[in-house]
């Protein structure tokens, strides 16, 4: 008798096969695109980049930043007064202060002497003693040799010293037409109402052509013109003229 199949280990090996070939399920995942950059992100980056070019510039010295920044430079000026004397000259005008110098750059011109007469009436004010000559570095040692100083003080009739008056100092000197103005008071270092007038490389000898005359804020005369005699001299280059009031 043949050996016969067995038919359930055929169906039983048939159906392991068929499950095993079951399709599957799952489902493959796909990679997601990344999310596009909005008006926002472009904005912030243009931003970061500006900011960038800036700190470059700034640091480099570029574009508007290049040379630095000017420096703001002060130039003195000195006021200019002129006199109609009929014949062309060089006038030297300025106030003299303890702190301000005038330096001018001279020519020299002819002008003729001439000598004011004095007024009729009695002046208010008088010369105290005589002009005094001095050595300049007695009081003014910063200033050298080639400086002429004109300097003093003014009193009332109380011996008490008075300021805001105008000292008017005019002429001829070494070729040159001098017409300068300064106030009592602007020169401490002679006293309470000193002044004081400088002019550099005019120390020469003179004698009647430079007059000094104290007047009012209007120019009215407080005094008579007092000639004022120079001397080339590096000892004598400070000349002392006083004013006290007699009336």
């Amino acid at each position: 008798m043949k050996n016969q199949p067995n038919p359930r280990k055929s169906n039983l090996s048939k159906g392991r096969d068929n499950r095993g070939s079951l399709p599957s399920m799952a489902t493959p995942r796909h990679p997601e695109p990344l999310p596009k950059m909005g008006l926002l992100g472009f904005i912030l980056i243009l931003g970061i980049l500006a900011g960038l070019v800036w700190l470059v510039m700034l640091i480099f010295g570029l574009g508007p930043y290049k040379g630095g920044m000017p420096v703001p430079t002060s130039t003195p000026t000195l006021m200019q007064i002129s006199e109609n004397t009929g014949t062309p000259s060089l006038v030297m005008t300025g106030t003299a202060t303890p702190s301000l110098i005038p330096s001018l750059t001279l020519t020299p011109t002819f002008t003729p002497t001439f000598t004011p007469e004095p007024t009729s009436k009695p002046m208010p004010f008088k010369l105290k003693g005589e002009p005094e000559a001095l050595n300049s570095e007695l009081i003014r040692p910063e200033l050298g040799c080639d400086w002429l100083i004109i300097a003093g003080q003014v009193w009332d009739l109380q011996e008490v010293p008075v300021t805001d008056l105008t000292l008017h100092l005019f002429g001829e000197l070494g070729g040159y037409t001098i017409d300068m103005i300064t106030m009592s008071g602007y020169a401490p270092v002679y006293g309470e109402s000193g002044y004081e007038f400088t002019l550099q490389d005019l120390v020469v000898d003179s004698d009647g052509t430079l007059f000094i005359q104290l007047v009012d804020n209007n120019g009215i005369p407080l005094s008579d013109p007092y000639p004022i005699q120079t001397i080339k001299d590096c000892q004598k280059n400070l000349i002392l003229v006083n004013f006290h009031q007699v009336q």
